[in-house]
């Protein structure tokens, strides 16, 4: 039995058997009315008798006493087999993360459409063994910087500082192959800013990694994207350094999902649980944070490597 339930049990049962003396006049009793029991308890004399009777009716045992079960059976809510079977094979057969799988029933099964949670349910209920697996195909490229991933989270009021702020982002720019992610705080997301931020990025990766990106793919946010009446910031570092410049579908942020990935396991492991002193803390931290995500923590996208085993094992490949 649960701890609340325990405490149920406790506060009613000498309560009924006062009530039960008090019914039954046998003397001594501790209350002459029924109503001052009530007042004793601070309890109603409906509420009372209501126990009174769940007590009565299940042979005075405790469990009686608790609350009944609401909400509906387990299992009577499930999705329909028909579309369990549907939404299997297209994973099976395309991959398809949970999101994607949304888009792709969304017009065919409508308000019946299971959310991307219950797909991961579905998944899970229907395994794969060793040689299924092998059979989807991941997106991934073959080599280091063929395609970097670049975008900006804002950090909000939830970060845990003694100093004031008015609005952080954290920018982020990782190698599509290794996982290797290099991220700072900015004040701001002008174009501007992050064309800089950029430049910084390239530059970390040539200094400490020894390669160099040939594209790199973004949203469709004003910080990345322009308008023909005028030149804008990023699109012009792009220009200036020969990458090529891919913007996701609109409204489809699955597509830069090794970058958001990031932002997740950032925010969670080190932004939110942490507190920071001072800017400085924040950002010296940051590179304490970059360092262990880069060179000892062993995502399950990577079979369990490092980024920078990933790293090493595909250098040695291609050489």
């Amino acid at each position: 039995m649960k701890y609340h339930d325990i405490v149920v049990v406790k506060r009613w049962i000498p309560i009924l058997q006062e009530y039960e003396r008090t019914k039954s006049k046998i003397t001594p009793r501790p209350f002459k009315f029924v109503k001052n029991i009530c007042e004793a308890h601070h309890i109603n004399k409906k509420d009372l008798s209501r126990y009174y009777h769940k007590w009565i009716n299940g042979n005075r045992s405790l469990e009686s006493l608790l609350p009944a079960k609401r909400g509906p059976r387990p299992g009577s809510r499930r999705t329909p087999k028909a579309i369990e079977r549907n939404i299997v094979r297209a994973y099976r057969r395309f991959g398809s993360n949970r999101y994607e799988l949304v888009l792709l029933f969304k017009p065919y099964y409508l308000d019946k459409t299971p959310s991307p949670a219950t797909m991961d349910r579905i998944k899970a209920r229907y395994p794969l063994n060793e040689s299924a697996k092998k059979i989807i195909k991941r997106y991934e490229k073959q080599t280091p910087g063929e395609l970097a991933h670049i975008d900006l989270s804002r950090l909000t009021k939830d970060l845990k500082v003694t100093f004031k702020i008015k609005e952080l982002y954290v920018a982020a720019l990782c190698d599509d192959c290794t996982r290797i992610t290099y991220a700072e705080i900015l004040k701001d997301r002008k174009a501007s800013t992050v064309a800089y931020f950029m430049a910084r990025s390239l530059s970390w990766f040539k200094q400490i990694y020894n390669f160099e990106f040939e594209a790199v793919m973004s949203d469709n946010g004003g910080e990345f994207k322009g308008d023909l009446k005028r030149e804008h910031p990023f699109e012009t570092m792009c220009q200036e350094l020969g990458m090529k410049h891919i913007l996701t579908a609109p409204y489809h942020p699955q597509t830069n999902g090794k970058i958001e990935a990031f932002f997740k396991i950032a925010k969670n492991e080190f932004f939110y649980p942490n507190e920071f002193t001072s800017p400085e803390d924040l950002i010296l931290n940051l590179g304490n944070f970059l360092f262990e995500y880069n060179h000892l923590r062993r995502p399950g996208g990577l079979n369990y490597e490092t980024p920078f085993d990933k790293l090493q094992s595909v250098t040695e490949l291609v050489s």
